[in-house]
């Protein structure tokens, strides 16, 4: 017979928490931020994938991702525009 009290059981567990998940959501995506504004789309939908709470979620990128990403349009129409004059 097996002695219980030596016999490690398997607990199911997440490999990584919500925490790490964000943070290598973010070091994924935000560097690419400036060359492309799609990345700041793709880095709310994985954090929205990750808290699986929409609400939360919009509410996080309308504070966080939404002034990069206007900033970023802005920049780009600016540029098209002095590039056509």
């Amino acid at each position: 017979m097996k002695d219980d009290s030596k016999t490690k059981r398997k607990r199911a567990h997440k490999p990584y928490t919500e925490g790490e998940l964000n943070k290598l959501i973010d070091s994924l995506c935000h560097p690419f931020f400036k060359t492309n504004e799609g990345y700041i789309l793709v880095d709310g939908l994985l954090h929205g994938l990750v808290e699986q709470n929409p609400p939360l979620t919009i509410r996080k990128f309308i504070k966080h991702n939404l002034p990069k990403l206007i900033e970023q349009i802005e920049k780009k129409t600016k540029e098209k525009q002095s590039s056509e004059y």
